[in-house]
């Protein structure tokens, strides 16, 4: 009876070193980690403007800063301008890979190599309600933007989100570069 508990002790205890082993192994080959990089985002340009709608385009880096490659499945943009703060437009967002441009709102996948860089576009379109744009975005508040990712490695798909900024004063200034260079 005794060299069986013996026996089944050290059966638990080369179970648990393996489960131990095989832990450390993990932990040390890593997983992918990615980092949006707000500081490095471009100035808020104008795309397209016409009488009651402009197009903002900004871009802003997103890096795998892990151990191993990743994959972002999928990546989108949120806005968070409340009607109960501003009424007097109307917002859609477009997020994509700077590299495999898509203006249908469907982000392709894409593994991003250990240590490497991609770069997002972020498109914000505004439609004004008032028919004249310039007038419906006079005294626009700031605005907050989620940029949502999930992104899978080694271990189970995850989200994660980074929240940037469109202050009005980019918005000013870009409307400004745009009219300045003779576009109306």
């Amino acid at each position: 009876m005794g060299i069986v508990l013996e026996l089944a002790a050290a059966l638990i205890f080369i179970i648990c070193m393996c489960f131990l082993l095989y832990w450390g192994l993990c932990w040390k080959q890593g997983d992918c980690a990615f980092r949006i990089y707000t500081g490095k985002m471009t100035p808020l340009t104008v795309e397209q403007m016409e009488l009651g709608t402009v197009v903002f385009s900004t871009t802003v880096p997103i890096r795998n800063i892990g151990k191993q490659n990743g994959t972002l499945m999928d990546v989108f943009s949120r806005v968070y301008l409340p009607c109960e703060q501003y009424n007097k437009v109307d917002t859609h967002i477009l997020t994509m890979d700077i590299n495999s441009p898509r203006e249908d709102n469907y982000w392709e996948a894409v593994i991003v190599p250990k240590k490497e860089t991609i770069t997002l576009q972020i498109k914000l379109f505004i439609t004004g309600k008032s028919g004249n744009i310039l007038r419906d975005l006079d005294g626009i508040p700031d605005i907050p933007v989620d940029v949502i990712y999930q992104a899978v490695g080694r271990s189970d798909w995850y989200y994660a989100k980074e929240r940037i900024y469109l202050t009005s004063d980019e918005m000013r200034m870009a409307l400004y570069n745009f009219t300045a260079g003779g576009r109306p």
